[in-house]
Parts: structure tokens; sequence; C-alpha cells
């Protein structure tokens, strides 16, 4: 998803950085690492700090898809650590206040029926645990999903207090260690890039609430010169969400089932072989028995990451599509 030397198109947040060469991409990539890699040498280091903070930036700027939760985390992690040199107070505040929201608006997010449907039933209990039909369509069984939702919330909640810090982080520990096994190799082996994000996440939980046992977040901090910015985009504007007002992947809005997705039926597929990778193998009635691609399919088998789920990005694509494919006789369905 880094590079733009691939199939799936780029989503550009303005249509003219479509201009900009993919090998700005590459070099925006190579940029990135070297200077995550100086700054575990030099980590007081604000020019790398801000460097770093500003090629993330441009780079998401050239594809919205890029627009992950894992990166939007770690952006706003740069963003903490640039504004609030030598504050450590301020530092592991705003830190600790991201890492909150994010289990909650994640845990609020799965309390829909879509989440029941697509996540609990088909993902967890028929493809990973082989439930049989008979059993999950039981409506006890169906509704306790509803549990993994309040698991999450009341996790998040309890890592606000200094009585129940240290139980709510082992609890979503064990969370992520099932999330690793749901999506690891000895699981499903699918959505692979968030496995170093969860291994991450655990080593946020252990070192800040169990190992160091830092003291619970003052919301007073968090309304500290620039910390304000982190209150309003993390604590705020996620609840926009639920009205349709703002980002799911920027709401942490993660494996909640409620994401739209996108098929392309195509009719004459001697117009565009280039895509025959990535066609699916069951049979949409909407296709009329005709070829076809999943959107986030194609995604995860080309760049394994899934797409931003957003219409707005979704109509970029089948823009860029149609203009070159345009005699395979493309048709888009939106679900």
């Amino acid at each position: 998803m880094w590079t733009a030397y691939r199939l799936f198109p780029t989503a550009p947040v303005f249509e003219g950085l479509d201009q900009i060469p993919a090998v700005i991409h590459t070099i925006l990539l190579v940029l990135s690492l070297l200077c995550i890699t100086m700054l575990l040498f030099f980590d007081k280091n604000k020019f790398l700090i801000v460097g770093l903070l500003m090629i993330e930036i441009f780079s998401c700027l050239l594809d919205q898809n890029r627009w992950q939760p894992y990166e939007y985390q770690c952006l706003f992690i740069i963003f903490i650590f640039m504004i609030n040199t030598n504050k450590p107070k301020l530092v592991i505040t705003s830190f600790i206040f991201i890492l909150i929201s994010t289990y909650l608006y994640s845990g609020l997010g799965k309390l829909n029926n879509g989440f029941l449907h697509t996540v609990w039933v088909q993902i967890i209990l028929k493809s990973f645990l082989k439930v049989p039909s008979n059993i999950t369509g039981q409506h006890y069984i169906y509704y306790a999903g509803y549990l993994l939702g309040l698991f999450e919330l009341i996790a998040g909640t309890g890592l606000l207090f200094s009585k129940t810090k240290k139980i709510a982080a082992i609890a979503l520990i064990i969370m992520h260690l099932f999330i690793l096994l749901l999506l690891g190799p000895l699981g499903l082996n699918y959505n692979n890039i968030v496995w170093p994000w969860n291994m991450v996440m655990i080593l946020y939980l252990y070192l800040i609430f169990i190992k160091k046992q830092e003291r619970v977040i003052t919301f007073k901090d968090v309304f500290q010169g620039w910390n304000k910015l982190v209150l309003v985009v993390w604590g705020i504007l996620p609840a926009l969400h639920f009205i349709g007002y703002w980002d799911g992947f920027l709401s942490s809005s993660m494996y909640s089932g409620k994401a739209p997705k996108m098929i392309i039926c195509i009719t004459d597929t001697n117009k565009c072989k280039q895509l025959g990778t990535f066609y699916g193998k069951r049979s949409y009635k909407i296709c009329n028995g005709q070829a076809y691609i999943e959107l986030q399919n194609w995604a995860i088998t080309e760049t394994d990451a899934i797409p931003n789920p957003e219409i707005r990005i979704y109509k970029i694509i089948q823009k860029k599509l149609e203009k070159k494919y345009p005699a395979a006789g493309l048709n888009y369905f939106y679900y």
C-alpha cells in the first residue's frame, strides 16, 4: 500500500496529486524507514521527529488508502512527541488518552448487527472455530457476539482508573493475543499487516499499565497547548462517525462489520486481463454469472492491507478503473 507500483489504484486527497510519479511514493517510504531507524539512536532529535511526521502526512495525502488505523495512531504518537519536547508528563498523558480512545470507540463500533453477522458468526465462529450453522443460528449464540464489543469497551474504560487499569490491561492483552491467533498463521492467515500492530499494542499496555504503573490520566493535561488537538481528534470527532460525518478508520472502527464494500462486475474479461489474478471464485447474483472482483480481496492480495472503506474513495477508484479499462464493461456495486 505504501508504493504506487501496483494495479490497485491510489486515491489521492486532491486529483492533482495523481501527477506525482510512482517513484516519489517509494522515496517517501525509504525516507520514512530511514527516519525511524535514526530515531532509535537519536530519540530526542526534533528534526527527525518533525521530518518523519511530514513525510508520513505527505504520503497519506497521495493515497487515502494509507489512512489505516495503525498509521493514524502512529501519526499522532509522533505528533505528541513533537509538541511535548522535554515534557514527559504531557507525552504519557496524551499517549494514554489515544490508547483509551482507541479501545472505547473500537468497542462501541462493534455493537451492531453487522458485526454479529460478518465478524462474529462468519469469521470467528464459522471460519475460525468451525462451528456448524445449526449452532451459530441459535439466538443466544448469535447475540453473544455483543459481549466482544462490550468486553473491549469495559476494558478500555478500566484503563482510566487506578484500581482497575492493571487488570484491564491484562484483559486487553489477552484480546490482542486472540486477534493474533485468529488472523495469524495458526488461524485465518489474513490481513497480516495488522499482526505487528497488535504486538505493539500489547507492548504499550505492558509498559504503561503493568510494568511502570503510570498514573491514571488527568484530563487537565490534555487541555494544555497543542494537546487539545489530540483531545478533539481522538475524543470528540470519532463520535461523529456514528452519524456518518467522520471516517471509520479515523474512529478506531476496526472489524466492526458495518463498513461499506465494493464489487466490480466485469462484462469483457479480455479487456482487462491484468486483473485476472484478483477475480472472485464465488457466484454473485448481482453480476449475473460474470467475472467479478471484491475490492477488499483485491487490496489484501496485492498490498497486504484492506482499502479505506469510504464511498468517496471507492468512487475515486471507480473513476480510475473506468478510465483505464473503458471497453471492459465494468459495473460497480456498493453494499
